[in-house]
């Protein structure tokens, strides 16, 4: 899944010419924080763990650096619900998940497969109004393997208006 793309040459040249106007990533500054305080700011690699971007396509970034326009100073999935919301359409169940067999209410086949019902706003029906999940003890694993931050909660958080597109 392509998240985003970078004008590699125009951020090159950016940094080469020093433009303060414009963030070492290639985009206009923010108006708070740095980047090591952003939510999107990770220690990850490949090779030795150094501070990537996630929302940059995990392009190396400096914890000092004043933040971009991109930046987001916390994630809170009980404000959110992107996840669970008309972000994805479907989610299916395996039929082996442990869901199927302890929240079989909130279960249905159709075509031959399971999946986890859907409200009519494409919601999944187990969402209540505060954004908590009525089956979490007990979710999908797909739910289960959905983490606050990675790359699918950019996309979601991105499909549904919550976090802006990188130009």
């Amino acid at each position: 899944m392509l998240l985003l793309r970078f004008d590699i040459t125009y951020t090159a040249l950016a940094r080469k010419r020093g433009d303060r106007k414009m963030h070492p990533l290639g985009v206009s500054y923010g108006r708070k924080g740095s980047c090591g305080q952003c939510v999107w700011a990770r220690n990850a690699g490949p090779g030795p763990k150094v501070l990537r971007c996630v929302a940059a396509n995990n392009q190396r970034i400096q914890k000092e650096w004043k933040s971009c326009i991109y930046f987001e100073d916390r994630l809170d999935c009980l404000d959110c619900g992107a996840c669970c919301g008309p972000a994805f359409d479907v989610v299916e169940v395996s039929q082996r998940d442990p869901v199927r067999k302890l929240q079989p209410d909130w279960i249905a086949k159709t075509d031959g497969r399971f999946h986890v019902l859907r409200k009519k706003s494409n919601h999944c029906a187990a969402l209540q109004e505060d954004n908590k999940c009525v089956i979490y003890k007990d979710r999908p694993r797909c739910c289960r393997d959905f983490t606050k931050g990675s790359a699918n909660c950019i996309f979601a958080r991105r499909r549904v208006g919550l976090s802006n597109h990188w130009k």
